[in-house]
């Protein structure tokens, strides 16, 4: 159980000062700040750490500013202990900040992706008199069947965001939502009205999607270095057209968030790491995983970085991609008794893994690490292995080291 999930916060998270002391204290923030400040037209620093609160509570405002805060103390974590993360998520805009980070996009691409994003669900908002409620306390099925219950006629209340067991939040008209929130309490619910500018994750953000599935479209995305899990579908990204589709219905679509923490918690995770300002999503995940460590690098820095180090500390101790690959060749039957093939295929190969483990496993060129793959394919290819069994191992190793950005012909890239 050694494995690192690292997810990013979205709208919601932003407050007045936030980053300061990241800004302070690290050249690469704040230069991370001026370049955004150069696409979006204005100052990030004066937004932050200067402007009236309710600047930086502006839609438009606030997605730029956590997309550019969060990636820049993901840089620094990067630069100071190089995590291995073993997959990545965001809440909403958080999963464009974790697309990010794992090099499915351009800095410069995501800020005018996220300015874009902001600006158009915010312009959407002020055509509605609509908001969101957060309900506590309720199993997220039974909110879903007072909602249906509270609809019937001509009310158009919907699940906005899936958070946690008992935290499902929803979005529509203003007084629809009053009307609700009596409707709930009376069957001993607790609801929280959200200070958000309008309904989000739902059609009425409907006229803001056309604008934003240009601005999607116009960006060059590429598959994650590290699998990206989608809180539209819950699943790993597996292609870059699947990373359009997604971002394209997410402002109209459900946060599923609480499906791709589930998702993600059968990875056995060891360390949750919430990168970014405040500590929200930390908070959800303590409720909804068992086992592993949750920890926020804004709240709790120290705590933090000390728990990625005894992570890696384990890591070392375990086996690398060539030990892996040297115990699945083994373990795999053997189908073919061909004397000559097997020595050509089997044998001989086995050897050079031999060999490659010599090589300190940290210090493994990602040729070599291919190379290592492509042994491992010929040999189970010689035993006979079945194509479904050759892929599906070749991929545990890929996860079990990190290295799902590898590609080989052997059987199985990784994302």
């Amino acid at each position: 159980m050694n494995d690192l999930v690292i997810v990013f916060p979205g709208q919601g998270s932003q407050f007045p000062g936030m980053g300061k002391n990241w800004f302070d204290a690290h050249d690469s923030v704040r230069e991370r700040f001026r370049q955004a400040s150069d696409i979006v037209g204005y100052s990030l620093e004066d937004l932050c750490f200067n402007a009236p609160p309710g600047e930086l509570t502006k839609t438009a405002h606030a997605q730029v500013a956590l997309l550019v805060l969060s990636h820049s103390m993901y840089e620094v974590l990067h630069a100071d202990r190089r995590p291995p993360a073993a997959a990545m998520a965001g809440h909403s805009l958080g999963e464009i900040t974790a697309l990010l980070a794992a090099g499915a996009l351009a800095f410069d691409d995501a800020v005018r992706l996220v300015k874009a994003r902001g600006e158009a669900m915010q312009l959407c908002a002020a055509e509605n008199s609509a908001g969101m409620i957060a309900a506590l306390k309720m199993p997220a099925a039974e909110v879903e069947t007072c909602v249906a219950g509270f609809n019937a006629g001509t009310r158009t209340v919907q699940v906005a965001n899936y958070n946690a067991e008992r935290q499902t939040v929803l979005s529509g008209a203003l007084d629809d939502l009053k009307d609700l929130t009596a409707y709930l309490e009376e069957r001993g619910c607790k609801v929280v009205r959200l200070n958000v500018g309008g309904a989000f994750h739902s059609t009425f953000m409907a006229n803001a999607v056309p604008s934003y599935v240009r601005a999607v479209e116009e960006i060059e995305f590429s598959q994650p270095a590290v699998p990206v899990y989608s809180t539209v579908t819950g699943r790993a990204y597996g292609s870059v057209r699947e990373i359009k589709d997604a971002l394209a219905v997410q402002l109209t679509s459900p946060v599923r968030w609480s499906t791709a923490v589930s998702a993600l918690a059968e990875r056995d995770v060891a360390l949750w790491l919430e990168v970014g300002p405040k500590q929200v999503l930390k908070k959800l995940l303590q409720d909804a995983v068992d086992g592993g460590a949750v920890h926020s690098l804004d709240a709790e820095p120290d705590e933090a970085y000390a728990a990625l180090d005894r992570l890696a500390e384990r890591k070392r101790r375990e086996p690398g991609l060539v030990g892996l690959c040297l115990g699945a060749a083994a373990a795999t039957r053997n189908r073919n008794f061909d004397e000559e093939q097997y020595t050509n295929g089997v044998v001989l190969p086995y050897r050079r893994l031999q060999e490659l483990n010599q090589v300190d496993k940290d210090e493994l060129s990602d040729e070599q690490k291919a190379t290592v793959l492509e042994l491992l394919g010929v040999i189970m290819t010689t035993k006979q292995v079945p194509e479904a069994e050759r892929r599906e191992r070749i991929a545990s190793v890929l996860v079990r080291t990190g290295d799902t950005h590898l590609r080989t012909d052997a059987g199985v890239p990784a994302g």
